[in-house]
């Protein structure tokens, strides 16, 4: 499942960041310090290998990817093609 590749790479890499926090799919990243500049360029690239999603990070705010919910909302709009586009 999606979710469960993202939160268990948020686990993993920044474990050391998130120390007693808990964890939730609306736990915010950036403002909590998770996640930092450089953290997001290894998020990128881990999206990118796992999903094979390309994600601009010129064309995205770090709000954008603030929260495991945000990041999994971003990887399904690139991942589900449009209604009626994808079907028989």
């Amino acid at each position: 499942m999606m979710q469960d590749k993202v939160e268990t790479f948020v686990r993993l890499r920044f474990a050391g960041a998130l120390r007693s926090t808990a964890l939730t799919p609306d736990t915010p990243l950036f403002s909590t310090g998770i996640i930092d500049s450089f953290g997001v360029l290894e998020l990128l690239a881990f999206i990118d290998d796992t999903f094979g999603v390309d994600i601009d990070p010129g064309r995205h705010e770090l709000t954008d990817f603030d929260t495991i919910n945000k990041i999994v909302a971003i990887l399904r709009a690139r991942l589900d093609p449009p209604a009626g586009l994808g079907g028989r």
